[in-house]
């Protein structure tokens, strides 16, 4: 199987395993005398164990009919998560006891001091951890197959020390890239073949790896008959962190935003949109923008350096999601509008259900502070009354439509005089409520979703 260029794709770096002998935790005679020397004082993993050597000798067979039939089992993709996890942890000792080691006991050029701990981010904690508990904890599942999904499903959190790891990892090949040469040179000092840029890139491929592995794993074992409502449930939480992997690092890669994000609230969605504005008239050209949502802010960027590995996002536009709002018709008067056109009328739903439940949430909020018995009530049923909420129904309905209708919801408000409005929120009794407020209008079409403001 060839390496794939995606660092980010779940089969990236990752070997066939009826192509090599595992070599677990041993030193290899390929590898130059200093980088065996740190391999075997990696601490704990100087062992070979009897399924290891079960492996080895099963590797180098021929593919008999008896063994084919056992790599389509749950065993099978077992054994291979635990030999790669195996040689991941190896090559996270050569990072640690290798690059970090050398490092500290070279030193580093005056104007690169404190950087160093920005290159490795908590790689070392990543490494004690999989080192000391995960390696064991899998091996265990051997005699145990049902524990395998528990165990990702109780230490999800704990694996959340890669979206930290990624969030950082934009700011590392920066600096990599800017002390090449003397990364190089700790590079030969441990006679390593790849370079600290090929290990970096480790812990983004293998927790990638963990939901491809999963899938397999639930695919055999229910086909042998065996109860998979775990395996679905640890599938689901490791296919969604590598996708917070990688919301963090294209976080990490956008320039130019004043504010801070980690303000912001959490990261909804983010998606590449054709956006065309409209201001005082004038139309400008369609051009492709990376949009961010998050739960306070819309942030729209400029994608730079197009086709590399690593991309980076200009910072172009901001909208409040506070200033956002839901009516049945639009109001004519905004200065300014921006159309987003989707790939599909699949991303766009996504991204309107997104920004209801936010209205929703500010309703709500709404609701508690200006009525707080009433709201109260409403939350324990103690009452049918919806003073400030809006109607979940008729919104939904609109949302949900065909992508051959134009539904009329629109997202927010028109501007009044001086770029201020009254935001009205109706209410049950068909009165009003209003508040002023900067805005901003989103109107939902086929394919499109237009920010008018």
């Amino acid at each position: 199987m060839s390496r794939l260029q995606s660092p980010l794709h779940p089969k990236a770096g990752v070997s066939n395993s009826w192509g090599r002998c595992p070599a677990g935790f041993r030193s290899h005679p390929g590898h130059p005398a200093r980088l065996n020397q740190i391999i075997s004082s990696l601490p704990g993993l100087w062992r070979t164990s009897r399924h290891d050597e079960e492996v080895k000798d099963t590797s180098k067979t021929c593919r008999t009919p008896a063994l084919e039939a056992w790599s389509w089992t749950p065993l099978f993709v077992l054994n291979e998560l635990i030999q790669t996890e195996k040689d991941y942890v190896k090559d996270l000792g050569i990072v640690v006891e290798g690059f970090m080691k050398r490092i500290e006991e070279k030193g580093v050029p005056d104007d690169m001091k404190g950087k160093d701990k920005i290159v490795f981010g908590n790689i070392h904690q990543i490494y004690d951890w999989h080192r000391d508990f995960f390696v064991g904890e899998l091996e265990k599942c051997l005699d145990d197959h049902e524990h395998l999904p528990e165990l990702f499903i109780k230490h999800e959190r704990r694996l959340h020390m890669y979206v930290v790891y990624c969030q950082n990892k934009p700011k590392s090949e920066f600096i990599v890239a800017e002390y090449d040469t003397y990364f190089d040179g700790i590079q030969q000092d441990i006679q390593s073949r790849l370079s600290i840029s090929d290990f970096l890139i480790k812990p983004i491929q293998r927790i990638t790896k963990y939901q491809l592995l999963l899938k397999d794993f639930l695919k055999y074992s229910s086909k042998a008959g065996m109860d998979c409502e775990q395996i679905e449930k640890a599938v689901g939480l490791m296919s969604q962190v590598p996708k917070l992997c990688n919301d963090m690092m294209n976080l990490g890669r956008l320039q130019g935003f004043e504010g801070k994000l980690t303000s912001q609230g959490k990261l909804l969605q983010q998606e590449t949109f054709f956006v065309t504005v409209q201001d005082a008239g004038v139309l400008s050209r369609s051009k492709e923008r990376r949009v961010f949502l998050f739960e306070q802010i819309v942030i729209f960027s400029e994608l730079l350096r197009k086709g590399s590995s690593t991309p980076g996002y200009q910072f172009k536009k901001s909208i409040k999601v506070s200033y956002l709002g839901l009516e049945d018709s639009l109001s004519r008067g905004s200065s300014e509008r921006f159309t987003l056109q989707a790939a599909n009328v699949d991303i766009k739903q996504v991204w309107v259900q997104h920004i209801q439940e936010l209205l929703d949430a500010q309703s709500n909020f709404l609701s508690a502070l200006q009525s707080p018995i009433v709201y109260h009530n409403q939350q324990s049923g103690g009452g049918n009354s919806s003073s400030l909420t809006r109607n979940r129904s008729s919104s939904g309905n609109q949302t949900t439509a065909s992508s051959h209708s134009r539904p009329s919801s629109v997202v927010g408000l028109c501007s009044t005089e001086k770029g201020k409005s009254q935001v009205k929120v109706s209410t049950s009794n068909g009165g009003s409520s209003c508040f002023d407020s900067m805005v901003s209008v989103c109107r939902l079409y086929d394919y499109q979703l237009t920010f008018i403001f």
